[in-house]
Formats: C-alpha cells, structure tokens, sequence
C-alpha cells in the first residue's frame, strides 16, 4: 500500500470515528453497550429440566413434551428432557443417610444424572399422565429421590415450576394437590399447568411464558 493509499484510509476510518461521536457515542460506547445486551440476553435464557413420567415414549404426555420445548427454545431457553421410564431409578430407602452426608444418596443409578441436572435447572417441568387420579409412579419415584440432592442444596434453594398432565377425564384436583404441596412447600415458582391431551398451542404457549 503507497503512502497516498494509507492516508485515504486512514481519513475515512477517522471520519467515521467522528461521524460516531457526534451522535454522542464514541465506537468503544457502542462495543460496550452490545457486551452489556449480550450479557442480558444470556441472563435471561432460563435453563430447563423436564422429568417426563409417561411410560408410554410417543404418547399424548409426549406431545404435550414436545410442544412444551418448541415454544421454550423459540424463547431462547435450554431444555433437557428425562424421559425417566428409560431410565433405571430406584426408589428412595428412606434410610436418610442424604440428610448426614451432605446430600449423597447412598445408591448408585441413573438418578445421578438427574440430580445433576436438577442442581443445574433454573425451572423443573412435571409431566406424567394420570395414575389413580396422581402423577405416574415413575414421576413419583423420581421426585421421592430429589430428597437427596434437595438436602445438598438446602431448602432456601428455589426452582420454577410447571405441571404437564393428560388423562382419560378432566378431574386433576388430587394431581393438582399432590403438585401444590409439593412446590409451596419449597418455596417454588409455579409458571402454570397444561391439563389433558390435545393442548399443544397451550402446552407451546406456556414453554415460550417462562422468562
């Protein structure tokens, strides 16, 4: 590049400097304020577990599942799915050694990984069909054995919450129970609920509410 190439380049990057500052923001305000909105936007994507108690893998809870996600992701949020029938759970043996080691459940199983991700989720999604008017035993099993990991975390540590539920009718008050106690109790953030098969656009809308 010759001298008079280097000159003109120069005194159009100057320029441009300039042309900035005179709207009263020089390019290290604008560098500046796009680090901030980009750390905004990354404060504000939610991380998300869903525990899927459905033993059925493609059934109507699934796709309530499924719409659930679509709309969290187009919201900008990361969601894991458990789908926990596939997984080898064991149910809790009450023998509370959790509650004097530190919240290390004495067994050693597949709730190692959702523990994991419960300690990493900022809002756990319930969803299960309806078992004797109450969530499946997979579901149950599941949230029997948070016991542990709620004891490493201690009871002031909160989540969010939603329910996703199907059934053959439309009477989910002892659901609905079991759900409530079990969250007020903690403390938890309840986001809302999509009760019976078929609601999709309420399923997807409720994934995209959260923020």
């Amino acid at each position: 590049m010759d001298r008079r190439e280097f000159l003109k380049k120069s005194a159009i990057g100057i320029a441009s400097v300039a042309a900035v500052s005179v709207l009263g923001k020089t390019v290290y305000d604008m560098i500046e304020e796009n680090e901030e909105q980009t750390e905004e936007n990354s404060n504000a994507m939610k991380k998300i577990v869903i525990l899927n108690g459905s033993p059925r893998k493609n059934g109507k809870t699934a796709s309530l599942v499924n719409a659930f996600v679509e709309g969290a992701k187009s919201a900008g949020h990361e969601v894991r799915e458990y789908y926990l029938q596939g997984m080898n759970i064991g149910g809790c043996l009450a023998c509370e050694a959790c509650s004097r080691n530190g919240g290390k459940c004495v067994q050693r199983d597949d709730m190692d990984t959702v523990s994991d991700a419960y300690e990493w989720a900022d809002v756990i999604v319930f969803s299960s069909p309806m078992f004797w008017s109450t969530v499946s035993g997979q579901l149950k099993t599941c949230i029997d054995r948070l016991y542990a990991v709620q004891n490493k975390l201690g009871y002031t540590t909160t989540r969010e919450t939603a329910l996703l539920m199907t059934a053959r009718g439309n009477d989910y008050s002892y659901a609905l129970d079991f759900y409530h106690i079990f969250t007020e109790m903690l403390g938890w953030k309840d986001w809302g609920t999509v009760l019976g098969a078929g609601k999709e656009e309420e399923a997807r809308a409720l994934g995209a509410s959260i923020k």
